[in-house]
């Protein structure tokens, strides 16, 4: 790494510790000026949710005066990814810098929502060393508890239920079987209840050095079928390790492929014959740390044609498009590839793309 390079992330790192610390409080007064939807501001749980569009799976919780959402179908975020919503043509550093612009270029003082002094770490700061390695213990007990996947097992059932023409012989040693998933809900005074236990599919991210940073699970039944629950698809607490994947098939040239799910990834392996790590999410996406591709010259991008939500964006497709501008001015070769027809079926796009030698 230059040491250009060094210096600019350091200082990006310094920007984003001073904006989230300046911004302490003052979020829902940020989000008006930005021009949220105040609906978006004023809603406490179970209404229409500004990125996937769900109509009772959202909620605006503000909880640790980091501007903190949470939404059952898509997940949580902060004030900065619901900055997004109405500046979805900037990146991410660049919402830092509106933050900081806002609150030092003569905006009317924002008032500070003070938080109560024994409420918990917030979104954001960085995890203690016990807190770190409770969320390790978690992982690895998940990870431990699962095993191989096998022939008739429910992930089998699963993924050949989506992708019949998968051979056993396909299935990557990052995704495994867990016999007895449990799944947590908030209830209405906001403490977590056991809903259940599933079978399920574990799925290991690996951070940019390589190492498990999270566990992605899939809730399912004995048949291979979705799971009975408000989110099939949900990963474990965070290491705050950013830019992970699921790495499931090591690159065997100077090429990787990306796609967002599990199933498009392995699709693209069985049809395309390319090593294709899967990004979970078009937020996974965006985030995808480059520092891994140094012996990559060509990245290959299949990206999501997704409906657009409620504001006209279409996250997916406008991840994949930022993920190539970053990987070109890296100066990677990149090929992109998306259905023309928007809301497509991915593994049914990748089915009809030419067989590659």
């Amino acid at each position: 790494m230059s040491v250009d390079v060094l210096e600019r992330r350091l200082e990006n790192e310094r920007q984003v510790a001073e904006a989230q610390s300046r911004s302490d409080g003052r979020w829902p007064d940020l989000l008006q000026v930005a021009g949220l939807d105040e609906q978006y501001l004023r809603l406490k749980r179970n209404g229409p949710c500004p990125f996937c569009g769900g109509k009772d799976r959202y909620a605006f919780t503000d909880k640790y005066g980091d501007g903190s959402y949470f939404c059952r179908g898509c997940g949580g975020g902060n004030g900065l990814k619901l900055l997004s919503v109405v500046f979805p043509e900037k990146t991410f550093m660049q919402r830092v810098r509106w933050v900081l612009e806002s609150l030092g270029a003569g905006l009317p003082e924002l008032p500070v929502r003070p938080r109560s002094s024994d409420a918990p770490r917030r979104s954001g700061e960085p995890l203690s060393r016990e807190e770190f390695a409770r969320r390790k213990a978690r992982h690895v007990k998940l990870w431990n508890e699962a095993r191989r996947v096998s022939v008739g097992d429910p992930v089998w059932k699963y993924l050949t239920g989506r992708l019949p023409e998968l051979d056993a012989a396909d299935i990557p040693a990052v995704l495994r079987f867990h016999p007895a998933l449990p799944y947590w809900e908030q209830d209405e005074d906001e403490n977590f209840v056991l809903v259940g236990k599933f079978p399920g599919m574990v799925a290991a991210i690996q951070g940019p050095d390589g190492v498990c940073c999270n566990i992605h699970r899939t809730f399912l039944t004995e048949d291979g079928g979705k799971a009975p629950v408000p989110s099939v698809r949900k990963k474990e607490l965070s290491l705050q390790v950013k830019g992970g994947a699921i790495r499931l098939h090591a690159p065997a040239s100077r090429e990787l492929s990306i796609a967002e799910g599990i199933e498009t990834s392995l699709a693209v392996r069985v049809f395309r014959g390319e090593a294709c790590w899967s990004m979970v999410d078009a937020g996974g996406m965006e985030e995808f740390n480059f520092s891994v591709l140094d012996d990559i010259d060509l990245l290959r991008i299949y990206r999501d044609n997704d409906l657009p939500d409620g504001r006209g964006v279409r996250r997916g497709f406008q991840a994949g498009e930022k993920l190539a501008e970053r990987a070109k001015a890296m100066g990677k070769r990149v090929i992109k590839y998306a259905p023309a027809k928007t809301g497509t079926d991915m593994l049914d796009f990748v089915r009809s793309l030419p067989k590659r030698s």
